[in-house]
């Protein structure tokens, strides 16, 4: 990675971070000019930044263990030195508001007991038949909201809980939903002319990688 002296030494100098992992690959992507290397590695230091906090520990312990890992590794000698040559910059990138600001803000917008992954309503008919089940008298219609959430310990596997609506229920969660969007908004607005710092909604950031 013949730029990554260059991005790091750019990097450390920011005086104004984003909390935005987005705006963190702009910036590194803007240094390389090579989206793949940029992704990859704003991605390794939003990863290592996170294990920091996560694990409270050092910059330094963080970036040893990593290099004594890639030292027990199968991987070629010169990966593990070039690893070494770097250790420096990397504890300072590990140290510095433009990485450590975004990690923070990434750990906080998924930071929940339960997190929402995927959801569908299914359309449920049900016959109704006459007491020898011979004739089908009629239907009735259900609908069915599915919903697939991540849990701390699901280890990236979705569990999934269903919900039984009406028509009512249905307007009601439109209405809810609509509410939350509106609320949302509002406080962003509200947030941001009162302290004229960065703000974003959870959802809205999109952290870059996709």
């Amino acid at each position: 990675m013949p730029k990554f002296k260059q991005a790091a030494a750019e990097l450390i100098k920011i005086a104004v971070p984003s909390i935005r992992v987005s705006s963190l690959l702009k910036e590194i992507l803007r240094i390389t000019g090579e989206d793949e290397v940029s992704r990859a590695l704003c991605s390794q230091l939003v990863s290592l930044a996170t294990f920091r906090r996560t694990e409270k520990v050092s910059e330094a312990e963080v970036i040893d263990g990593l290099i004594e890992g890639i030292a027990h590794a199968e991987l070629p000698e010169a990966v593990h030195e070039w690893f070494v040559s770097c250790r420096d910059d990397l504890i300072q990138l590990l140290q510095c508001p433009s990485i450590k600001l975004p990690a923070k803000a990434l750990q906080l917008s998924t930071d929940y007991e339960k997190v929402f992954e995927s959801g569908n309503v299914v359309t449920d008919v049900r016959p109704v038949f006459d007491d020898d089940r011979e004739a089908m008298m009629g239907a009735i219609i259900g609908q069915v909201l599915r919903i697939h959430y991540l849990t701390d310990g699901s280890q990236g596997r979705p569990q999934e809980i269903s919900l039984a609506l009406d028509l009512d229920d249905i307007e009601k969660l439109i209405a809810e939903l609509e509410k939350s969007r509106t609320k949302a908004e509002s406080a962003k607005q509200q947030l941001s002319s009162i302290s004229g710092s960065e703000i974003f909604v959870v959802g809205e950031e999109t952290y870059g990688f996709g």
